[in-house]
């Protein structure tokens, strides 16, 4: 009977881990509400997740979110667009995460920070170059270097889920 308990406990642990990585999709911190929870299981020593396991998971977290800062930009750089784009594309991205989570929570901020992106990378590229097609261009891969970044982080999210179900089942 101790053991249907254990793995009842175990799938609502799941559960619970893959709503947090709900809110990564939604661009919120839920990467970092799973590592607290792989924090909890390892003081508590339910399963066998080590402090080497726990620190791949938080390192996971932390790749994610540099990951998700850095791609985006990347992209708008190898598809040509000047500093004033990628610039754009940054403070665009940050000014519609913020501006986005009180008007429209919880999807706002996912989908303000997508079109700040956008908007930021083109209106800094047209700035600088004057020309309006090349500034949509720029904008454009702003949106799909955001896309692949959210993905990035995503990713390791479910690798840090992966970690916690494989060290706990």
């Amino acid at each position: 009977m101790e053991a249907i308990a254990i793995k009842i406990g175990s799938i609502l642990l799941y559960a619970l881990l893959f709503s947090f990585l709900a809110l990564t999709v939604l661009g919120l911190a839920g990467n970092w509400l799973i590592a607290l929870v792989a924090l909890i299981i390892r003081l508590t020593g339910w399963g066998e997740l080590t402090w080497t396991w726990f620190l791949v998971i938080v390192a996971l977290a932390a790749l994610g979110e540099v990951v998700e800062s850095l791609l985006g930009l990347v992209v708008v750089a190898k598809q040509g667009g000047t500093r004033w784009g990628v610039i754009g594309s940054f403070v665009g991205g940050i000014a519609g995460v913020v501006l986005g989570a009180p008007v429209a929570p919880p999807f706002g901020s996912l989908l303000l920070g997508f079109v700040g992106a956008f908007a930021g990378a083109a209106a800094g590229e047209y700035l600088r170059t004057r020309h309006g097609g090349e500034a949509v261009r720029v904008g454009f891969w702003a949106f799909v270097g955001k896309t692949l970044a959210a993905m990035a982080k995503v990713a390791c999210g479910v690798g840090m889920i992966a970690i916690i179900i494989a060290r706990t089942w």
